[in-house]
C-alpha cells in the first residue's frame, strides 16, 4: 500500500453532532476527497497507540473539546510524536486544538482566549508571509473561515512565522520551518456541521458558506504532502 496521511484525532465531537454527521476524521476524509483508503485514523485520546512514522506521507492533528491546558499524558505523547514526524521530513498540519498543541510542542504557550469563544464564520487576514506561503496559494488576502475555540496560542514558539491573524486572535496560522503548519480555524467543517455544533453548545453565530478550508487542504496536499 502506498503511503497514507495520518489523521490524529484529538477528541470526538458532541454526541448529537456525531449522530448526524460523523466525527472529525470523517469530515477531514470528505474534505480531502472522500477516499478513506488514503488515510490512517488513530485516536490517542482514547488510548490508541500512535503509528510508526514509516509509511506516512503527512499528519493532520484535529480539533478537540479538550483544552491543551488539561495537560493529559496523551497530549504530551502526541506533541513529541509530531516533532519526530517533522524531523523525519513528514509534513504536520495542526488544526484548532492541533494548531495549539503544535505551537506548544515547538515552545509556545496556549491560554484561554481573553474574549472567550470565537465562534462562527470569521474573517481572517493573511500577512505578507501568509500570502507568500504555499498553504494559502491562490487565496485572497481576507478569508472567511469557520471557527470554534476558547483557547488560543498567546505566545508563539521561537522561529514561528505569522501567516494569518484577525482582531480576536493574533496567531490564526503559523509556519515553523518547512514541515510544520498550524491553523486555528477549521478546514473540515461545513455550514450544516457548524449549525449542529452551535445548537449542541448553545451558541449563536453568523455562518456563511466558504470553500477556504477545502482549498487550504488541497494546497497542503499539493505542496507539502510527500509523494
Amino acid at each position: 500500500m502506498s503511503e497514507r496521511i495520518a489523521i490524529v484525532k484529538a477528541g470526538s465531537t458532541h454526541p448529537r453532532v456525531l449522530a448526524r454527521f460523523g466525527d472529525y476524521d470523517d469530515w477531514f476524509v470528505q474534505a480531502m476527497g472522500g477516499d478513506p483508503k488514503r488515510f490512517l485514523v488513530v485516536s490517542p485520546f482514547s488510548g490508541e497507540a500512535l503509528p510508526p512514522l514509516d509509511g506516512l506521507s503527512g499528519v493532520v492533528v484535529t480539533g478537540s473539546p479538550a483544552s491543551v491546558r488539561d495537560e493529559e499524558a496523551w497530549m504530551r505523547e502526541v506533541a513529541e510524536w509530531m516533532l519526530r514526524a517533522g524531523q523525519a521530513d513528514i509534513p504536520v498540519l495542526g488544526v484548532c486544538f492541533g494548531h495549539q498543541l503544535l505551537g506548544e510542542a515547538l515552545g509556545g504557550r496556549v491560554e484561554p482566549s481573553p474574549g472567550g469563544w470565537e465562534f462562527g464564520t470569521v474573517p481572517i487576514r493573511l500577512t505578507e508571509a501568509g500570502r507568500a506561503d504555499p498553504l494559502f496559494d491562490g487565496l485572497p488576502e481576507t478569508l472567511w473561515a469557520h471557527s470554534v475555540h476558547q483557547d488560543e496560542l498567546v505566545r508563539a514558539p521561537e522561529g514561528a512565522v505569522l501567516l494569518a491573524e484577525n482582531d480576536r486572535s493574533t496567531w490564526q496560522a503559523f509556519a515553523h520551518g518547512s514541515r510544520f503548519r498550524g491553523v486555528q480555524f477549521h478546514l473540515e467543517t461545513s455550514v450544516p456541521i457548524m449549525e449542529a455544533i452551535a445548537s449542541a453548545l448553545g451558541q449563536s453565530a453568523l455562518l456563511r458558506e466558504t470553500d477556504v478550508g477545502t482549498r487550504i487542504l488541497r494546497n497542503w496536499e499539493r505542496h507539502f504532502v510527500r509523494r
